[in-house]
This record gives C-alpha cells, sequence and structure tokens, in this order.
C-alpha cells in the first residue's frame, strides 16, 4: 500500500471521527456546559447543575440519537449517516420537537432565563435547518458549532467573561469540521459557509432579543 493511499485512508478516518465526536447532536449538551462553568453567571448548587445537564443530554443527545436505528430498521431512513437530503427531514423534525421540549422543561422548572435562551436558539436552529433542508442539503454540524462561536461570543461582550481560548478552541473545531465535512464529499462550501452562518445569527440574535 502506497504513502498515497495510506494518507487518504487516514483523512477519511480523521475526518469521520471529527464528524462523530463533534456531531451536531452533542452542541446544545456542550453549550450549557459552558454557560454552567465559564463564570459566576448562575450561583446553582451542584446538584441544579447536574439536573439541567441530564435534562439538556437526554433530550437533544441520548433521545434523538436513539430515533436513528428506529427510522433505518423501518426502512424511513437507507443509513445510519443520512446523507441524502430527503432522508434528513424526518430525523429534523423529531429533533426539533425534542429540543423544544427540553426548552419546555426548562421554563417549567425555572431554569435560568440565559440558559432558557440559549436552548430555544438551539431548537430555532433545528427549525431553519428543517426549512432550508426542504429545498437544500445545509450542513447541520456547522449549524451547531456556529451556535457555540455564538454562545461564546456573547458570553464574552455581554459579561465580561474571559473566554477567548473558548473561542479560539471552538473556531478551530469549526474548520476541522468543514475539513472533514467537505472531505467526506458531504457538503459543498457553499453548504458549510450557510451552515456556520445559521448557527451564529440565530444563536446571537435569540441570546440579545430573549
Amino acid at each position: 500500500m502506497n504513502r498515497s493511499i495510506l494518507s487518504k485512508l487516514f483523512f477519511k478516518h480523521f475526518a469521520w471521527g471529527i464528524s462523530i465526536l463533534l456531531h451536531p447532536l452533542l452542541m446544545p449538551f456542550l453549550g450549557v456546559y459552558i454557560i454552567l462553568n465559564s463564570g459566576n453567571l448562575y450561583l446553582l448548587s451542584a446538584e441544579g447543575k447536574n439536573i439541567i445537564l441530564t435534562i439538556t443530554i437526554l433530550s437533544t443527545f441520548v433521545i434523538p440519537i436513539a430515533f436513528i436505528p428506529f427510522f433505518y430498521f423501518q426502512k424511513l431512513t437507507s443509513s445510519f449517516i443520512l446523507s441524502d437530503k430527503q432522508e434528513r427531514i424526518l430525523p429534523l423534525i423529531v429533533t426539533a420537537s425534542l429540543y423544544y421540549l427540553s426548552f419546555y422543561l426548562f421554563r417549567r422548572i425555572g431554569v435560568p432565563l440565559f440558559i432558557q435562551a440559549f436552548q430555544l436558539a438551539s431548537t430555532l436552529a433545528v427549525i431553519v435547518t428543517l426549512l432550508i433542508t426542504l429545498k437544500w442539503k445545509v450542513s447541520a454540524h456547522l449549524v451547531g458549532i456556529g451556535g457555540i462561536i455564538g454562545l461564546i461570543l456573547i458570553l464574552s461582550l455581554s459579561y465580561h467573561f474571559n473566554l477567548f481560548l473558548y473561542l479560539v478552541t471552538a473556531s478551530f473545531l469549526a474548520g476541522c469540521i468543514g475539513f472533514a465535512r467537505l472531505s467526506l464529499n458531504e457538503h459543498t462550501p457553499g453548504q458549510v459557509y450557510v451552515g456556520l452562518a445559521i448557527g451564529l445569527l440565530i444563536m446571537t440574535g435569540t441570546l440579545v432579543l430573549f
């Protein structure tokens, strides 16, 4: 096996690893974790933080991801990867519903408003992604990381937290995700840039206006 083939295999596996480790369904949990640990925004007990994080991981990752095998075995999708634009529509509907459920639960139990706003923004981002997907295949991965960058920017500018390292890391990861999605031929450059813009704009706009 020559060096060129080995290099292609390495980059392909690297791209799949990035796509899995930085899956868009993990972004709400990451965002809530950042909010709870970036500064003294809210003086919540450890138990209170754990409740919020548990609701987030269950409603925005565990339950949505559990639907994917169900869709596959019911022949509603042809693969677990959901590469086809049309096959993403039903999963996005389910995901948007569960994201809204998380937002609703946060309001019911009196979770701090900023976290509610973040979850509402995440829900709106999924809905916009769904609407665009009806006509065009936008990158959900970049929507997710764009939202995280928007969150970090608002926390830094509005609350004066020193999150420069967070911002640099998130921007670097956005570049890695974009490279991965392009390398796998899952998206075009336009779909990557639009996805990033959607996540960034919806998150910053919602957090400012909520």
